[in-house]
């Protein structure tokens, strides 16, 4: 690849460094070009792009940016997934494929503003959709104010309860005492 062709690259890496919301950088060793595709696709449907670039010049593209710390994460073959918008459906769909495709790893990315490891990464996309963290979270803080509504309608409802048993039990004292005389 000559200069100019490298220059071109950069720039285009930082472009699309500037518009993507995170980065996932993982291996592929091993991979077909067909499951590769079959994966660019999927991730595309997403939101994502993927590309496969040299080591040297993702780290130029990078150097001067905060995503600086990824290149840590980068051994072997890398392709780079750039993610628009929410991260998880991503992090979803590439932990399914590598099920299935155990030449695809994570190595490591940049998501919400902070860099994360292969571990992370793994340990974030098996985490439940965030509309059901919230959804738990919510249930979780209305529980108790759930229980106090209970609790408070609970005197009241339980002295009328007392009050119309003790008319029932007077009720029928005058009615067996009607009956007796």
């Amino acid at each position: 690849m000559r200069k100019d062709e490298k220059g071109q690259v950069i720039a285009e890496l930082e472009q699309e460094l500037g518009a993507a919301d995170g980065l996932i950088i993982s291996g592929y060793r091993g991979l077909s070009v067909k499951k590769l595709t079959e994966l660019r696709r999927g991730l595309g449907a997403l939101g994502a792009h993927m590309r496969i670039v040299k080591k040297t010049l993702l780290l130029r593209a990078l150097s001067g940016r905060e995503e600086a710390g990824v290149g840590e994460h980068m051994d072997g073959p890398i392709a780079v997934i750039f993610v628009s918008g929410d991260p998880m459906p991503v992090l979803k769909s590439m932990s399914a494929f590598a099920h299935t495709h155990d030449e695809l790893d994570f190595k490591g990315g940049w998501i919400e503003r902070r860099a994360v490891n292969a571990t992370q990464l793994v340990a974030i996309a098996a985490l439940p959709p965030k509309e059901e963290i919230l959804a738990r979270l919510l249930a979780t803080l209305q529980a108790p104010l759930a229980s106090l509504v209970a609790t408070l309608q609970a005197v009241p409802r339980d002295l009328i309860l007392t009050l119309q048993a003790l008319a029932d039990k007077r009720a029928g004292e005058a009615t067996a005492s009607a009956q007796t005389t």
